[in-house]
């Protein structure tokens, strides 16, 4: 059985909240997004807190807390008494699933477990309302215009053979059944008179470890009862040992109560005390109520209630009880709890598949920022061990560390954000699963870099090599002084190619970021396709560039002899003459070669691309049509292109050329190609950081 939905509507931040849940999900977010608040929404509807005004987010409205159990067995009920689970029983599904929410009253801030389910969309098919309509109505005629009045959707013939209100509701709801779920609405109603408590029993039980000590009085929690619980689930192996001890617990029974043995005999063989107590009560109340008799009955502890109630004392100079000590301390702890469980269930084979399972308790686990006070391998084995227990017990972490983010353990996020920008700010949550990402995707993008951008980055720009990564920022910084890619948590991310800039969208997207992309003018010219557009108007507009430039291309002549004379008499030109003579005085026929092709490279046909370069009517619609979708292609080819003369290093030396230019250039008054009367990378930039 596991929680598999949540729902929250009205709980401090979480105006209204919608999400999954896995077997092991991470919640991730900025600070103060409502991660924690997230967490704390799972404790009040397991435990029902009292609130108070300040934690709802409208005071004139109920809190409410929707769950949904998948997967419940004759097993998860076998915890209730009998008569409990009947009752249970008759709220879950078929199919093993069970809907609950937790109502809580924005009057007295108390709340009642409440059962979710359909109800009729029109009033007049509600049950009350339908007692309410026949309440009175006696005659046969009376009943009969009741029901051609209110339910005219009944069949006529039907009608006439109804003569009691008994059959009138039974029309009436056989023809709800036929009804299609679009007249129906979910509504949470009342359990039956006293449930509420009962059914808590069959909840998992918590174990909260919070990330700071000082949390809101309602969600208070005693240290040393979460350890006690952590200890518990390692403990727990050990209970079938101690069968030698159950004499000790079954005479230690009979000093304190009655037996009542099989063949219907009772034996009193109870301390004298205890007889004495339970006289001097019966004397006194008999003053009162005569002719009741009471018995007291004092249950024994087990095995497993003193298994559970252990705790751990420390003596690092003074020795105490844990929940006094530091939190880098209980940190530890708990993190050596949760190691050596783990070791143990390798070591000894517990948990394994296939064999039975010693842990006897469903725990779920609520653990804020569990990497606090950890080196990083500290947070990676800590990390599996919570993948370890994920697969036999819930687990929830909130966390800030992209270590989490893993290619084969963490296929589940919830994603909290706070959305400032409204008068009164509430958070929203996205959830984003993994589990069918590609395999290879998976080990080619997760990683620690493209982790901590998913986690904590608003905006994505999307570059091709690593000279965009250098040059960009900078040229930011010359448009505006403000758009800093760090401060204002805008990541540039490398992906080695035009070619990868869909697995990156699609990855990226799963975290409800904003992306953009900067490519390459030859994106045009191969690899269109991949940047998912190629469609409606782009697509006509890319497809009569794409022609007129192959008509350019058909059509060009070759250099005539004023053109050599002029090429051949430049100052470059006779440079290149004279290392060509030199090379050749060296007999490095290699390089002559290299050097005839760089002397002569204007008598070669102009690509596709230099094509491209060329300012043209169409293309600056396309380019415009391609930055509404936040898609900015360089006009002038790659960001090269845009170095001005005196950067230093050539087309092989681009991280060089990269690193000058920073150095080099403080404005941007050399760059002359303007868009809408701005120049290129204000335009870029402006939507970037708009």
């Amino acid at each position: 059985m596991k929680i598999t939905n949540l729902k929250i509507k009205n709980y401090k931040s979480l105006k209204d909240i919608n999400v999954k849940l896995s077997n092991f999900t991470c919640i991730i977010g900025e600070n103060n997004a409502g991660k924690s608040t997230f967490i704390q929404t799972l404790l009040l509807f397991l435990k029902g807190n009292k609130l108070k005004e300040e934690n709802f987010y409208d005071s004139s409205k109920d809190i409410l807390i929707t769950v949904i159990f998948e997967g419940i067995t004759a097993d998860d009920l076998e915890i209730l008494e009998e008569s409990h689970r009947d009752k249970l029983k008759k709220y879950i599904k078929e199919d093993g699933t069970l809907k609950l929410a937790r109502r809580y009253s924005h009057i007295d801030y108390t709340s009642k477990l409440r059962n979710i389910k359909l109800v009729p969309i029109d009033k007049k098919f509600d049950s009350k309302k339908i007692t309410e309509n026949f309440k009175g109505k006696k005659k046969k005629q009376e009943i009969q215009e009741l029901l051609k009045l209110e339910y005219s959707e009944l069949e006529m013939d039907k009608i006439k053979e109804v003569s009691t209100i008994k059959k009138a509701k039974e029309l009436i709801y056989s023809y709800m059944q036929n009804l299609s779920l679009e007249n129906f609405a979910e509504k949470d109603v009342d359990l039956e008179s006293g449930f509420d408590n009962t059914i808590k029993a069959f909840f998992p039980e918590p174990i909260y470890i919070p990330a700071v000590k000082d949390l809101s009085n309602e969600m208070k929690t005693k240290d040393s009862a979460s350890f006690g619980k952590l200890l518990n689930i390692l403990l727990d192996v050990i209970e079938d040992d101690l069968n030698d001890t159950k004499e000790i617990f079954e005479g230690l029974r009979e000093k304190l109560n009655r037996v009542e043995h099989d063949d219907g005999t009772i034996s009193d063989n109870r301390i004298q005390k205890v007889i004495d107590i339970e006289e001097k009560i019966q004397k006194n109340l008999s003053e009162t109520f005569k002719n009741v008799n009471i018995e007291i009955e004092i249950p024994p502890p087990e095995i497993k209630t003193i298994l559970s109630s252990a705790t751990i004392v420390a003596n690092d100079g003074v020795k105490g009880s844990i929940e006094h000590k530091g939190d880098g301390f209980k940190r530890a702890i708990t993190f050596s709890i949760l190691r050596s469980y783990v070791e143990l269930s390798n070591e000894n084979g517990w948990q394994k598949e296939g064999s039975k399972s010693k842990q006897k308790d469903n725990f779920l686990f609520l653990f804020e920022e569990p990497e606090l006070y950890l080196h990083p391998h500290a947070q990676n084995i800590l990390f599996e061990a919570l993948a370890f227990i994920s697969e036999h017990n819930q687990v929830l972490v909130t966390t800030h560390s992209p270590l989490f983010l893993t290619p084969d353990k963490t296929k589940t996020f919830i994603k909290i954000k706070r959305q400032s920008e409204k008068e009164n700010p509430f958070s929203t949550a996205n959830y984003i699963d993994l589990t069918e990402m590609k395999y290879k995707d998976k080990f080619q993008l997760i990683s620690f870099e493209t982790s901590n951008n998913a986690f904590f980055s608003n905006k994505i720009v999307l570059v091709e090599g690593d000279s965009e990564l250098i040059v960009l920022p900078h040229i930011a910084k010359l448009v505006n002084s403000k758009y800093d890619f760090k401060h204002q948590s805008i990541s540039l991310i490398k992906t080695g190619g035009k070619g990868s800039f869909k697995r990156y969208i699609d990855f990226f997207k799963n975290f409800d970021i904003d992306i953009f992309m900067i490519a390459d003018l030859d994106v045009l010219t191969s690899g269109f396709k991949l940047l998912g557009v190629n469609e409606g108007d782009i697509k006509d507009i890319h497809s009569r560039l794409m022609e007129n430039v192959k008509i350019k291309m058909t059509n060009q002549e070759l250099p005539n002899n004023k053109t050599y004379n002029k090429k051949l008499s430049n100052n470059n030109a006779q440079s290149i003459y004279g290392k060509i003579k030199e090379a050749r005085s060296n007999n490095n026929d290699t390089l002559v070669l290299k050097l005839l092709d760089e002397l002569f490279s204007f008598e070669s046909k102009k690509s596709e691309l230099e094509f491209l370069k060329q300012e043209s009517e169409c293309k600056s619609e396309l380019l415009k049509k391609l930055r509404e979708k936040n898609i900015f292609v360089l006009s002038q080819g790659d960001i090269e292109s845009y170095y001005p003369d005196f950067v230093e290093g050539s087309k092989n030396e681009k991280l060089k050329m990269a690193q000058s230019y920073c150095a080099e250039v403080k404005s941007l008054d050399y760059n002359e190609i303007f868009y809408d009367e701005k120049i290129e990378f204000k335009i870029i930039f402006e939507q970037i950081f708009s």
